[in-house]
């Protein structure tokens, strides 16, 4: 599978916020390769915690700020980001699933929140945020 690479057609506008998409995209193309090796996932799921630990948090208040009109839907597709990778965790911590099995859904999960989310429904918030944040 190919290695994801940063675009500019990828920017919010806001360069805090790109650089915390560019995190994302190395977290997925790092579990790519833990599990094209046979790697342990462990580390992807602690960077995953980091990440949307800050950027939720960063993002959220930065929407706040701006007055973004669509904030409490995108709050909750947070919180159901986070709901999922609860759940994941517990499923691969228990052994309940092959750890390849749990890698190749994460992978597709990521792939297709980077799509979706960001690609979307971050996109939304450009305008608003590029407007009334700083860079």
């Amino acid at each position: 599978m190919a290695r994801l690479e940063w675009s500019e057609s990828y920017s919010v506008g806001v360069p805090r916020l790109d650089a915390q998409h560019k995190v994302l995209i190395r977290v997925i193309n790092q579990l790519e390769e833990e599990r094209r090796t046979g790697g342990l996932i462990v580390s992807v799921f602690a960077e995953l915690r980091r990440y949307v630990r800050e950027h939720f948090r960063d993002e959220e208040a930065m929407m706040r700020a701006a007055g973004y009109a669509d904030l409490e839907a995108h709050i909750q597709g947070h919180r159901q980001f986070e709901e999922w990778l609860t759940s994941i965790e517990m499923v691969y911590n228990s052994g309940g699933a092959s750890a390849y099995y749990i890698a190749e859904s994460v992978h597709d999960f990521l792939k297709d929140w980077l799509i979706t989310h960001i690609l979307a429904k971050d996109m939304a918030y450009k305008e608003t945020l590029t407007g009334h944040i700083p860079g």
